[in-house]
C-alpha cells in the first residue's frame, strides 16, 4: 500500500527536495549538469538509434504476439505505420527545420555578454538538432521493423514470424 512518501508527486517531490548525491549519467550521456562552456564530452559513444529503433518494435510485437489470443490486423498495422511516417514526415521534419534556423542566429549585440549567450545557444541547439537525428533514426528503424512484420504475415512466411516472435525487449 502507497505510504504518500516514495511514489507519486510527493515521491518525486520528495526526490527532488531531499539531500543527497544524484546518480551518475548512463554510459553515452553528457554531465549534469551541461557545462557553462567549452565543449560537452560524453562518457561513451552515442546510443545506435537505428538498432533500438528495430529491436523495440520487434520486442513489442514478439510481446504482443506471445499473448494468447491475438491476432494480426494488417489495417491497424498499415495505420500505425502511416501514423509514425506522418510524424516524421510533419513533426520532426517542422522541428528540424526549426533547429537549422537556431543554429544560424547570431548574437543579439556586440558585447561579451552577446557572445556567451550564442555560444550557450549554439551549442544547445547541436545537442538539440543530434537528439532530433537520433529520435527520427529510431522512429524510421521502428517503421522498417514493423513493414518487415506487415511483409512475413502477408507472405505467410512462418519463419520470419517466428524470428520475430522470438525477440525480447530492448534495453
Amino acid at each position: 500500500m502507497p505510504d504518500g512518501q516514495t511514489g507519486g508527486l510527493q515521491g518525486v517531490q520528495n526526490e527532488l527536495t531531499t539531500p543527497g548525491q544524484a546518480p551518475p549519467p548512463p554510459p553515452g550521456a553528457p554531465p549534469v549538469p551541461l557545462p557553462a562552456t567549452g565543449p560537452v564530452t560524453t562518457s561513451g559513444p552515442p546510443p545506435d538509434y537505428k538498432a533500438l529503433g528495430s529491436g523495440q518494435a520487434k520486442a513489442d510485437f514478439a510481446a504482443a504476439a506471445n499473448n494468447r489470443g491475438w491476432e494480426f490486423d494488417a489495417a491497424a498495422m498499415d495505420k500505425v505505420i502511416q501514423q509514425l511516417e506522418d510524424s516524421i514526415n510533419s513533426d520532426y521534419t517542422r522541428a528540424q527545420n526549426i533547429g537549422t534556423l537556431f543554429a544560424q542566429v547570431g548574437p543579439p549585440g556586440s558585447d561579451q555578454v552577446s557572445q556567451d549567450y550564442i555560444d550557450a545557444a549554439v551549442r544547445a541547439t547541436t545537442v538539440y538538432n543530434q537528439y532530433l537525428a537520433g529520435t527520427v533514426q529510431y522512429i524510421k528503424a521502428y517503421v522498417e521493423a514493423l513493414k518487415e512484420v506487415r511483409t512475413a504475415y502477408a507472405n505467410h512466411d512462418q519463419t520470419a514470424i517466428d524470428a520475430l516472435r522470438g525477440t525480447r525487449k530492448v534495453d
